[in-house]
């Protein structure tokens, strides 16, 4: 793809505060009108990034370019052509939802008549319409963050940031500010780079993932790929009546990781786990019925698939971080 393709470009981006290095390098390209996640675990980088990225925070050395300008020499061009929903609620609670629209729009020296036009059309796409008149201060925490959205898209920016915004919302509004971001990039082509700890919507929602940990990016690509890059596989769990009882050990689970072309076998609990690579269709009657030949009883039968926080996981190890 050539560079202007991309609506980030960014090489070796460094961030220090004195002796601590809080971004190491980080090195990636966000494609246009694409869904670009970032994930961490505390401390790993994620926030500095986004700083850097938007021309919060000045990068200590590297070279980025943000909508095709430069942002150690055009930073007010970036900032023309970004927008930041935080995780929390920014905007005037004592304002309505309009006035938020007005003041914000002031700012970016737009008349009344272009914010009002340009700011209905927004409250309509993030179902907030028949608000506009109402105090925002009393807005559930997914109205507000729906209106954040709205007065972000204010001056039509190409490349949306959204700081964890599903955080600490109730399960409905979760799911209404995902669907609102697939909405904007798949109707409106907004980028969008989308910073959350839920594993589980990162892999509905983002089109690429880059994973950082100790302010370095250690994984990137699509879900599929991380998961079979870093993934266990396929595990196919067992559980057998009178397995470890002497009846059909050792023999058995070495012809079962024959049967399934398993890269690795093993007892956990009393359960059998199977890694398996290859997603074959039949491994389920095959298993069966060589079970069924040997005489074992089936207590349970389970195949899970690999998932985004084994990746996760995997990669940044489980300790707890402060």
């Amino acid at each position: 793809m050539a560079e202007n393709d991309y609506a980030i470009v960014c090489t070796g981006l460094q961030k220090k505060f004195g002796a601590f290095t809080a971004v190491e390098s980080l090195d990636i390209k966000v494609k246009k009108g694409e869904i670009f996640g970032f994930l961490g675990p505390n401390g790993a980088g994620k926030t500095t990034s986004i700083g850097m990225l938007t021309t919060l925070v000045t990068p200590t050395s590297g070279t980025a370019k943000i909508a095709n300008y430069d942002l150690a020499g055009e930073g007010a061009l970036v900032r023309s052509k970004v927008a930041v929903i935080p995780q929390e609620f920014a905007l005037f609670k004592a304002l309505t939802a309009m006035e938020n629209f007005w003041y914000i729009g002031t700012l970016y020296g737009m008349k009344k008549e272009e914010i009002t036009k340009r700011a209905e059309e927004l409250l309509k796409v993030v179902n907030l319409y028949d608000k506009k008149d109402v105090i925002s201060g009393g807005f559930s925490g997914g109205m507000k963050q729906r209106l954040s959205v709205a007065v972000g898209l204010l001056h039509e920016p190409e490349i949306l940031f959204m700081d964890e915004p599903t955080t600490g919302l109730d399960p409905q509004s979760r799911i209404a500010i995902r669907e609102l971001t697939k909405k904007l990039n798949q109707e409106h082509g907004m980028t969008i780079v989308y910073t959350t700890h839920d594993m589980e919507e990162a892999d509905k929602i983002c089109h690429r993932i880059v994973i950082m940990d100790h302010g370095n990016v250690i994984a990137q690509g699509t879900s599929d790929e991380l998961k079979k890059k870093y993934g266990k596989g396929r595990v196919v769990e067992l559980e057998l009546d009178g397995f470890g009882e002497g009846r059909y050990d050792k023999k058995l689970l070495e012809e079962l990781k024959k049967l399934a072309d398993a890269r690795d076998i093993s007892v956990v609990e009393g359960r059998i786990e199977l890694h398996i690579n290859a997603n074959d269709g039949q491994i389920v009657s095959k298993i069966t019925k060589f079970l069924e030949n040997k005489k074992a009883s089936i207590l349970e039968f389970k195949i899970s698939e690999p998932s985004l926080e084994e990746v996760f996981l995997n990669l940044t190890k489980k300790d707890l971080r402060d």
